[in-house]
């Protein structure tokens, strides 16, 4: 019981952590989790929390299409314009910190689900832009070193609290 509710509780603070850290909604967090309650095992008793690099697939990033800017304010579009620089995608990955950053020659395709860029010259051949996806967000120290905290800081409260339920059952 202690091990399925500090695993619920480490589940929580490192989506907490992912999302305090970097530009991302909570959907595509909880979607890369996966929380193997406490079984017992021929030797141990064990719980497993995995994360995944994104919500569809066991790949390792994420497509820059989650990162993108979403909203343009009118005086923000007149630079822009005045500038020449209108067209450029702009996205931000780190939610404090970091600022807007531009990519050339990058579109959104695919009925708006995926940003690429072409390869050469030619219309084809064009490659998704990748970048950091939910399993290096977690692995990041700023993240690890918190979740890993919650887990020392609650596990002790738990195992007791356990232990008190069963000894009042008999």
């Amino acid at each position: 019981m202690a091990l399925n509710k500090v695993g619920a509780k480490a589940q929580t603070a490192a989506d907490r952590a992912i999302r305090e850290r970097f530009n991302i909604s909570r959907e595509q967090v909880r979607g890369s989790f996966v929380f193997i309650r406490a079984h017992s095992t021929t030797n141990a008793v064990e719980a497993v929390l995995r994360i995944f690099g994104s919500t569809k697939r066991l790949g390792r990033s994420l497509n820059l299409i989650h990162f993108v800017e979403r909203s343009v304010t009118l005086a923000e579009q007149r630079k822009r314009v005045k500038k020449g620089t209108q067209k450029a995608l702009r996205f931000k990955i780190l939610r404090r910190g970091g600022g807007l950053k531009t990519t050339d020659g990058a579109f959104i395709g695919n009925k708006g689900r995926t940003v690429f860029k072409r390869t050469g010259a030619a219309r084809l051949p064009i490659e998704p832009v990748q970048v950091i996806g939910v399993s290096q967000m977690f692995n990041t120290r700023v993240v690890a070193d918190r979740v890993r905290q919650k887990i020392l800081q609650e596990l002790d409260v738990e195992v007791r609290r356990a232990v008190d339920l069963v000894i009042s059952r008999r």
